[in-house]
């Protein structure tokens, strides 16, 4: 048999080994280890129904007392996976799916009143096409069994590939590896890449491209934009020839948050993100994966703490100019200006022709740019 025959074996005997036990759980974390998997599941199907078209909130305040804006420090509660592989850290009533096995793992945790805030990790993912040549290759001979599968691959040369073919990613994964059956996959679309820096990472020494990247998004089913910071580790995998071959991605990762929110939430998501917890048994499937071996970091808890602590330092060292072009368009889109108050120095958004009152020019100021880089202090409504 052929490299080409026995990669395609073995990508079917690891689908068929998720056929026979499904890992997919989907449950909504209350007061400590909580699983109302039931609730949870009914959510995800109405999911759809229930979100798209909704509108970004606004109660009704006025403007001589500001509504305070809701901190993004809440205490977080125990999530235990029903299936026994991880443990987690969530804010009470956020909804954590999961799916898959061994490496091949995601988890997707969101609050589902807003599931553009969030977090997700998928440990590894083998299913990526490392050029043009290889997607060419493939579709030419797409007629002929197994060779439609590779077909359908995006190409990923670079880790922001993964992010800006989100979509078509997530529904390869979800046509070919049945264990994602009924999975919540992340919603991530229309991916505007800001910013890209080195992670360095324990695994950058085997890595064709180790990156942290900051971009914004549509959720495809609420329409709301979103932002976030995003992680890959981009590997060379199986070459059948000197230009036809295929590439892996381990650790990918985010943080996610409405557009404009992502600096008040994201110290908490990162912690969030940094609790996960595997088991033994779980953490065991590492040790096998040979380019980890190669990295010397075949702790995964130690991988995604590592995560987490590079959101924070990517957050607080980022380029500051890209806030006020994100802040300004999630105003925007929500019917916001942001202004400051002049004897306090505090940020709120207010709604739009606020300033237009003399009586609010004399207490509230337009925002200069450099109180994007600031979280709000509240809401101003008519």
């Amino acid at each position: 048999m052929n490299k080409l025959g026995k990669t395609a074996v073995a990508v079917l005997a690891l689908a068929a080994v998720a056929v026979a036990s499904s890992l997919v759980t989907i449950a909504v974390c209350g007061d400590g280890d909580s699983t109302n998997a039931a609730e949870a599941r009914k959510w995800h199907r109405q999911r759809l129904a229930e979100m798209t078209g909704a509108k970004g909130g606004r109660t009704g305040a006025t403007a001589a007392a500001p509504r305070r804006a809701g901190r993004a420090d809440a205490s977080l509660v125990a999530f235990s996976d029903p299936k026994g592989n991880f443990t987690m850290q969530v804010p009470k009533g956020w909804v954590v799916s999961s799916g898959g096995f061994d490496l091949l793992h995601w988890i997707h945790a969101c609050d589902p009143k807003r599931p553009e805030l969030g977090v997700f990790t998928l440990l590894k993912t083998e299913c990526l096409l490392m050029n043009r040549a290889s997607k060419q290759f493939y579709w030419d001979k797409r007629g002929f069994g197994l060779y439609a599968m590779f077909a359908d691959m995006i190409v990923a040369e670079k880790v922001e590939d993964l992010y800006a073919q989100f979509p078509a990613f997530c529904a390869f994964a979800a046509k070919w590896e049945k264990s994602y059956a009924g999975f919540a996959f992340p919603q991530i679309a229309d991916f505007e890449l800001l910013e890209k820096r080195p992670a360095r990472t324990a695994m950058s020494r085997v890595a064709l491209d180790d990156a942290l990247l900051r971009g914004t998004f549509t959720d495809p089913l609420t329409k709301r934009r979103g932002e976030g910071l995003f992680t890959g580790t981009l590997c060379r995998g199986i070459v059948l020839t000197g230009n036809v071959g295929c590439n892996v991605m381990y650790n990918i990762s985010g943080v996610t948050a409405p557009e404009g929110e992502l600096g008040d939430w994201a110290a908490t998501l990162a912690k969030v993100l940094g609790s996960v917890r595997y088991s033994e048994a779980f953490e065991a499937t590492a040790a096998r994966d040979a380019q980890i071996r190669a990295a010397g970091n075949a702790k995964l808890a130690q991988t995604l703490q590592q995560t987490s602590d590079l959101v924070v330092r990517g957050w607080e060292e980022r380029q500051k100019g890209f806030d006020a072009r994100v802040g300004k368009r999630s105003d925007a889109t929500l019917g916001y200006e942001r202004v400051v108050e002049k004897d306090s120095g505090r940020v709120y958004r207010a709604y739009n022709g606020f300033l237009d009152a003399s009586e609010n020019q004399r207490r509230f100021e337009a925002a200069p740019d450099e109180a994007y880089s600031r979280p709000i202090d509240g809401t101003i409504d008519r």
